[in-house]
């Protein structure tokens, strides 16, 4: 009996709190419909230099594989590392690849010349994800047999076929969501208690440990399924995820 008046406590004590109930509706509200959109790690509209000391075929659909890709934009061809090296000094390239002399000739060898990709690390996260990208297409591009390899292999995704980096932050976010729900928050709610001094006066109760710790955290596991079943209506309404788009 004394859980179900603890409980009854805590609710009242959550309803009275001016902050708390603002905090369930709207913090979902906005971790779902605003953080996606700002918190993206997906890199586009890299801008790359190319100097091509080869003048090769293969250098040239190398090159062209490059300015085609999505996630780059092409500034041109430069003559030297040093032309294209200032354009980087002066924020007008993030990355430059340098194309060695004879490189169509030893890779028709089979030899593996090497390819310079120099990226501007002042933004680490677009030089770092902008070299990952520019170092996916080299190696397709002069490796024969891996392209082959790709092209035997089909890739089927199953959720977010698209590919959209907001789409794939939606479960992460629900499991923060979770975490400050039933966490910080029960956390936050004893130690404000500590303080009040209500902790003292129910030490010297007959209520056990155990009751008083499901007492606090049993209020939060209702809101948290509460808070996830309005978290999974905004990705229905907002984003279109549904568990017939996942298993389809």
């Amino acid at each position: 009996m004394s859980l179900k008046y603890l409980l009854y406590k805590e609710f009242l004590q959550i309803w009275r709190n001016r902050f708390l109930p603002k905090m369930i509706v709207a913090y979902p509200v906005i971790i779902m419909c605003i953080i996606p959109w700002v918190m993206n790690m997906e890199i586009k509209n890299v801008r790359v230099d190319v100097v091509d000391n080869d003048r090769s075929p293969l250098s040239q659909q190398l090159t062209q594989r490059i300015e085609a890709s999505r996630y780059f934009v092409f500034n041109g061809l430069k003559d030297n590392y040093s032309e294209a090296l200032k354009d980087v000094e002066q924020t007008k390239a993030d990355i430059v690849v340098v194309i060695p002399p004879r490189f169509g000739h030893d890779r028709s060898k089979g030899g593996n010349p090497q390819i310079l990709v120099a990226a501007n690390a002042v933004n680490g996260t677009k030089g770092l994800m902008g070299s990952a990208y520019m170092s996916n297409i080299i190696v397709r591009q002069t490796s024969p047999e891996l392209a082959e390899l790709a092209g035997k292999v089909s890739v089927l995704y199953l959720y977010n076929k698209h590919l959209d980096y907001k789409t794939f932050m939606i479960p992460s976010l629900f499991a923060i969501l979770l975490m400050v729900l039933c966490g910080f928050l029960p956390t936050l709610n004893i130690v404000g208690e500590k303080e009040s001094g209500t902790i003292e006066a129910i030490n010297v109760t007959p209520v056990s440990k155990w009751t008083f710790i499901l007492a606090k955290l049993i209020p939060y596991w209702t809101i948290s399924l509460v808070v996830i079943t309005l978290c999974l209506l905004l990705s229905w309404a907002v984003y279109g995820i549904t568990s017939v788009a996942v298993s389809a």
